[in-house]
């Protein structure tokens, strides 16, 4: 489904709703340019503070364009899965009655490449979907709030002695300022300048235009300000109104001001709301009537409460519901993503590693699980690659939503909301195949032994061309299985995990490695009952996850397995832990 901003605030509160009960949501986006590596053969792996420095630099002179949203309720009684997808342009323009400006960039390659995939530049100005990040808003509500403490300083009127016709029209104002005054008690309570033509007014009035341009309109402001402490001025369309200074009013009148600021940010804020329901960030200032539409269908809160009760219920639902964030190769994604919604980003890996964590307790890759020690060669493993293989699984069931049917006939790679809705039925589909932690652990290499190595490499070469097929995802026979056992455990290594019947892996998954950080158990707070896929008591829900039918429940090796890492090939770790204990 396409969101525009003319559709955003019927969506949001539908969106806000489906994620305080969602299971997972997967995110995919296009960016208006992407971080570029050197060429130079010679230059070997990268660290991964390296990659992310590279990355942070992209995301803090690119844009995100495009987001694709997909999101996906849980049915535990048949034991389906039904996704929404959503498709999302984003505005990168400002309001420029905020005072603000966003200088953003293009590159053309990046750009070259969507236009290719019939991506319209056009749209995202004209219909894309406004936002502002935390730190903009605060930087927004920094000047209004340095405006209104503002002392004046204005000492003198800029207006230079050859300048006639300015020293004429000030002096024609003075008069009619100074004739104003001079009525005492019985004077109107403002003076408009030029004041409305008619009958019986001085000939110096006749020689002031009828409307005031800016120029003009600052040497009236000007004029007051020096000349009349006791006065004020106030700008109107047409003309300057003047009326006397009241200490009371002025405040409130600067107040209101700052308010009238606030407001607009929170209307800027667009996608940025869901960006915060996800992350379980501050709804306070989301206006109670966008959830007038939904009252009656919400599935989060009971229909009984008054509007604004409902509000406050429904934003409590999000804060203490946390859905898991899924992404494919979500690495680059995640640093995009919170630079462009909360602000800049940490100078250090190990920083960016523990603000994730808090803003996304649990986070999916599933580039990461398809690619799991996968020793030093990296496999393919495209996200409409692993869909394609993964489509023939008819556990668990999965359906798209009748209103979001945009993508059920037709194939739309490289935009984000197709994107997004692969990555959902990947996460879904290896979930069900990986569910008891997927692959044989490692075996470890034994410095009294250099047999080891060579039976398993022999052993890898018996079997891998009946096991697997180059760069795909494919079933390990069972035959190939009980040939690899058999010939590749020596007694005197203890025995690994054995495998899930039907385990999905790579043709690497065989290959003695070195990954010691894949052994990295995730910091999962799986007692947390706040987390969607939360552990359950249900006896008929726990064998169904076990069966495959449903993703396992937090608790289970699955998650420690591949919870909360993310694949970054080319680096020396290959991987980025989230949250690590």
């Amino acid at each position: 489904m396409d969101v525009t901003a003319q559709s955003f605030p019927y969506h949001l509160p539908r969106i806000l709703d489906d994620l305080a009960t969602c299971c997972f949501v997967s995110m995919d986006f296009e960016f208006s340019g992407i971080a570029t590596t050197s060429s130079n053969p010679n230059r070997g792996s990268q660290t991964l503070q390296a990659r992310y420095e590279e990355v942070k630099s992209s995301a803090d002179k690119y844009q995100i364009l495009q987001v694709g949203l997909t999101i996906c309720h849980e049915n535990t009684e048949n034991a389906s899965y039904t996704l929404k997808p959503y498709n999302i342009n984003l505005n990168p323009i400002i309001d420029r009655r905020l005072e603000m400006e966003r200088h953003w960039s293009m590159q053309s390659s990046a750009i070259d490449f969507l236009l290719e995939n019939k991506f319209s530049i056009d749209s995202i100005l004209k219909q894309g979907v406004q936002y502002l990040s935390r730190k903009e808003e605060e930087q927004a509500i920094a000047k209004a709030i340095e405006r209104r403490d503002r002392v004046a300083v204005h000492t003198s009127i800029d207006v230079k002695e050859t300048e006639h016709e300015s020293l004429a029209f000030l002096k024609a104002v003075r008069r009619l300022v100074d004739d104003w005054l001079a009525l005492g008690a019985t004077r109107e309570e403002y003076l408009n300048i030029p004041p409305p033509t008619r009958l019986g007014v001085s000939q110096s009035s006749r020689s002031l235009p009828s409307a005031l341009n800016r120029f003009q309109k600052r040497l009236v402001h000007q004029l007051i300000e020096v000349e009349y402490p006791s006065l004020v001025t106030i700008s109107k369309p047409d003309f300057i109104q003047i009326i006397n200074y009241n200490e009371e009013r002025e405040r409130s009148v600067r107040e209101q001001r700052v308010m009238r600021v606030q407001e607009r940010t929170w209307k800027q804020t667009g996608f940025r709301w869901v960006a915060e329901a996800l992350a379980g960030g501050d709804l306070t200032n989301l206006d109670s009537g966008y959830f007038i539409g939904i009252m009656a269908s919400s599935a989060a809160v009971e229909s009984k409460y008054p509007l604004k009760e409902f509000s406050d219920t429904l934003k409590q639902r999000l804060k203490e519901h946390r859905p898991v964030l899924v992404g494919h190769n979500l690495f680059s994604d995640l640093i995009y993503f919170c630079r462009c919604f909360f602000g800049p980003l940490p100078s250090k890996v190990e920083d960016f590693q523990s603000m994730a964590h808090e803003l996304f307790p649990v986070l999916m890759d599933t580039k990461y699980m398809a690619t799991h020690n996968c020793g030093s060669i990296n496999p393919r493993s495209s996200l409409s690659e692993l869909n394609e293989k993964l489509a023939k699984k008819a556990i668990p069931k999965i359906s798209i939503h009748p209103q979001h049917s945009k993508y059920i006939t037709r194939k739309i790679e490289h935009e984000a909301g197709y994107d997004s809705l692969l990555t959902a039925q990947v996460f879904i589909r290896l979930s069900a195949q990986l569910r008891d932690g997927g692959v044989d652990l490692p075996l470890q290499k034994s410095t009294k032994d250099a047999r080891v190595t060579s039976n398993f490499q022999q052993t890898y070469q018996d079997v891998a061309s009946e096991a697997y097929v180059e760069g795909r995802l494919q079933t390990i026979p069972g035959n190939a299985k009980k040939a690899f056992e058999q010939k590749s455990r020596p007694s005197s290594i203890g025995s690994p995990k054995a495998p899930t019947t039907g385990v999905l892996g790579t043709r690497f998954d065989l290959l003695e490695i070195e990954e010691a950080i894949d052994e990295v158990d995730s910091n999962i707070p799986i007692d947390d009952r706040r987390l969607s896929l939360g552990p359950t008591e249900s006896v008929e829900v726990m064998q169904k996850a076990a069966n495959g039918e449903l993703i396992p429940r937090l608790g289970a090796d699955f998650w420690k397995v591949y919870g909360n890492k993310l694949r970054v090939f080319g680096t020396l770790e290959r991987v980025c832990v989230t949250g690590a204990s």
